[in-house]
């Protein structure tokens, strides 16, 4: 599905109402970007699993990275939430993510210092 361009701000919203995509947003707001696409899924899968990220298994890690960088990142991307850079397999989180995930979520999301 793509975008109708430009995207607006409820196009963004609906799209951070999957848990899955909320929660990549949420993890790239912690750390210090860009963060690659590997670390990502660790991360992901250790969060979808109740684990700590050293628990989480190669096939596990490679799954979830499977859908990231086929699925959720392109995606994300493509409405201007994340900045996925394919060739390099990095991810950060833009202004516009912050401020959607910040519109949508209880807690407020700090900016980048």
């Amino acid at each position: 599905m793509s975008p109708n361009y430009p995207p607006t701000e409820t196009s963004r919203a609906v799209l951070l109402a999957d848990p899955t995509r909320q929660r990549i947003c949420e993890i790239l707001t912690t750390a210090d970007p860009p963060r690659t696409e590997r670390d990502l899924a660790v991360e992901l899968a250790a969060c979808s699993r109740d684990l700590p990220p050293r628990a989480v298994t190669a096939e596990q890690r490679r799954h979830q990275q499977i859908r990231l960088h086929h699925h959720q990142l392109p995606k994300l991307d493509d409405y201007g939430l994340v900045r996925y850079n394919r060739s390099r397999r990095t991810v950060s989180i833009t202004a516009a993510g912050r401020e959607t995930l910040a519109e949508i979520s209880d807690t407020p999301v700090a900016s980048p210092a």
